[in-house]
């Protein structure tokens, strides 16, 4: 393929994966991503789903040749995609092999090289490139929320078509994305890692959420959980308390890990871990979602969509 660089100019995106920059580049040029990844010699095959389908966090290595070739063919520096792409310079032992000078190119997943694979925000990468494309970037859980049009972005790594939630009714997620950037700095003083903060604050959360079925007395998780899924989940409420567990319950998480820094971190490592926190939140006693947000607690519902528990 000749190439001009410059002509078709495709920017990469802040932690855009490099196999998703590949299928935008792709697209600029008019063609499928399968015929563009053709200019380099694939060492492996594409990580799939069990069904089927490669995986959207499927990511991609390469050595110095296939660096210098994606750099032509989107006309951006190297030095530039190095500061994007977070596996730009991540090689594997697969790729050392063979002929001098060849571009190469290998696969991985996401995860496993440089963390947690979000979906992108289609509308925000219009703005920023006049296409609205599919976007997968590297993204922590407390980085999920696109402000500007109130959405909640999707794990890549899952084998379902939904990108993002709409959390235009549900604030409190967008707020608690605020809040948790004070709750970072606040851990960082008290000398803990914040992403230990948020992981353990998540993993207590996340136990809660398992249990909270069986808390006639809840309200908060139920609503935001009908309101992300369009209004009502209705005959698929198993399938949206998977896919939408973690926009439901950040704000809680959030609270959580700036509750567990009330106390010195060292002491809470060892008090969260027991059987205590497995029900109810350590402090009150409360049910998760009413500690929280302060609510107190009150009346699940039963999970039910609003139209079937009116009945």
């Amino acid at each position: 393929m000749t190439h001009h660089p410059g002509l078709l100019r495709t920017a990469p995106l802040p932690r855009e994966t490099t196999s998703s920059l590949i299928c935008r580049i792709a697209s600029r040029y008019g063609m499928e991503a399968k015929v563009l990844r053709s200019c380099w010699q694939w060492r492996n095959y594409p990580p799939g789903h069990d069904g089927g389908g490669t995986r959207a966090d499927a990511e991609v290595l390469l050595n110095a040749p296939g660096r210098q070739l994606l750099a032509g063919l989107c006309g951006v520096e190297e030095d530039v995609l190095a500061r994007a792409l977070p596996s730009w310079r991540q090689e594997d032992s697969k790729l050392s092999a063979g002929k001098n000078g060849v571009p190469a190119a290998a696969w991985r997943t996401g995860g496993a090289v440089a963390g947690p694979v979000a979906f992108g925000c289609r509308l925000c990468a219009a703005r920023r490139t006049g296409t609205a494309v599919r976007v997968v970037r590297y993204a922590p859980r407390w980085e999920r929320v696109c402000a500007r049009h109130r959405r909640w972005l999707l794990d890549a790594d899952a084998d379902q078509p939904l990108e993002h939630l709409d959390a235009r009714s549900v604030p409190e997620v967008a707020a608690a994305q605020r809040r948790w950037t004070g709750v970072a700095r606040r851990a960082a003083r008290a000398g803990a890692d914040p992403e230990k903060v948020f992981a353990l604050a998540y993993a207590v959360v996340a136990r809660w959420w398992e249990q909270a079925l069986h808390w006639d007395r809840e309200t908060i998780w139920p609503r935001r959980l009908h309101q992300v899924a369009g209004g009502n989940a209705g005959t698929e409420l198993e399938r949206w308390r998977i896919v939408g567990r973690d926009a439901v319950v950040f704000p809680e998480v959030v609270a959580v890990a700036d509750a567990l820094l009330d106390r010195p971190w060292p002491s809470w490592r060892g008090a969260t871990a027991g059987p205590g926190v497995r029900g109810r939140c350590p402090p009150t006693g409360r049910s998760a979602a009413g500690w929280a947000s302060g609510s107190g607690g009150g009346g699940w519902g039963r999970w039910l969509p609003p139209t079937t528990a009116a009945r």
